[in-house]
């Protein structure tokens, strides 16, 4: 018997991906930005490689990768090397910088796709400048106006796009299942900051931090207890310790819904915190984080991407976190989600979504 075999042609580009375990929403932006290279380059020319080590929780970034790291990546037959999300960054350098040498060495490009500052600083933005001058991508596409606006005039003879987050592309590339419509939720995603209580009452100002959100026409007030605020405005191990002290019992339904609690931080695995509450979840995997946020009647969260694929598929979401790297809902126009509940276009989303495909098609 002849058995006939179809030889694949390995992958001519390669999309730097991982982290999910610390920060599921990296998986988010990964899986849009392998739909919009695929479309690009087509399905049999992108693969993921793993993201650098230094990048890990807790762990001083500056110090770079670890001695004995093998950065194979380097090694690799490739046209096209792939980063996405906030990358440009302070220890960029210290995370690329051998790696691209190497590969633009060997004529490998580079492509910064779906990018951002992570901190928006004088000196971080300083730090990029003079990375990216040494190292000039073949293209860069960003994911916020803030950081098109500060690179939109550096090195003049690379392409530059005003582009959009690769996690709005979620609706694009995962079909979720579908939920029984006798069981409707909202999901209450929060990881550093901690959860707020929704009382149809207003809580005292001197013991809480205190918002209000409107939903189906009422309104109601949101209480976050000063003490566990501050301490998780101080860093995470100090927010980690406060949620110790948090003795609140917090409602396994509001609204007539049941309230779904995931976690985007799978590891470090702190148990005690990820299922002190009811309903809660956590995953190594993102389907399991994408199947809630599709399905939700709306979320509110303090992680940006919880946000972004609960948008991304027509729902709304509230945001609760002081990082710049919010930015990215600006450029889709959800300026306000920080003080409401807000709902993305989805035909707006997709002519962004093949605008950008376009401009990448026609420069690469």
């Amino acid at each position: 018997m002849n058995i006939q075999t179809t030889e694949l042609k390995a992958p001519r580009v390669a999309l730097v991906g991982g982290q999910w375990a610390q920060n599921v929403g990296n998986a988010f932006f990964n899986l849009g930005g392998e739909y919009v290279l695929k479309r690009v380059f087509g399905d049999n020319a992108v693969g993921y490689f793993q993201d650098q080590p230094n990048y890990r929780t807790l762990h001083n970034k500056f110090k770079g990768n670890p001695d004995n790291y093998v950065d194979f990546v380097k090694y690799l037959d490739i046209d096209y090397l792939v980063l996405q999300g906030p990358v440009l960054n302070a220890w960029m350098a210290a995370s690329w910088e051998k790696t691209f040498k190497a590969l633009q060495e060997r004529g490998t490009r580079i492509i910064l796709l779906s990018c951002a500052f992570f901190k928006f600083t004088g000196s971080e933005i300083a730090k990029v400048k003079a990375f990216l001058e040494a190292y000039p991508p073949a293209l860069i596409s960003t994911r916020d106006d803030k950081s098109y606006g500060i690179l939109k005039d550096w090195l003049p003879g690379v392409p530059k796009y005003n582009g959009i987050d690769s996690g709005f592309f979620l609706n694009r590339c995962v079909t979720p299942f579908k939920t029984r419509g006798s069981t409707p939720y909202m999901a209450m995603n929060f990881d550093r900051y901690p959860e707020p209580s929704i009382s149809e009452s207003a809580f005292d100002a001197g013991k809480f931090r205190t918002m209000r959100i409107e939903l189906e026409g009422a309104a109601y007030h949101l209480g976050i207890p000063n003490f566990l605020d501050k301490s998780a405005h101080k860093g995470k191990i100090r927010s980690y310790f406060a949620d110790l002290t948090d003795r609140r019992k917090l409602p396994e339904t509001f609204a007539g819904r049941m309230v779904v609690r995931p976690e985007h931080r799978f590891f470090p695995h702190v148990t005690h915190k990820i299922y002190r509450q009811p309903n809660a979840t956590a995953s190594d995997e993102p389907w399991t984080y994408i199947n809630i946020y599709a399905n939700a009647d709306f979320t509110l969260s303090d992680r940006v991407h919880a946000c972004v694929a609960t948008l991304a598929f027509g729902s709304p979401a509230m945001l609760f976190t002081p990082s710049p790297r919010s930015a990215l809902f600006g450029r889709v126009g959800l300026e306000e989600i920080k003080t409401r509940l807000v709902t993305l276009d989805l035909d707006y989303l997709h002519e962004e979504q093949e605008k950008e495909i376009a401009w990448l098609k026609e420069r690469l």
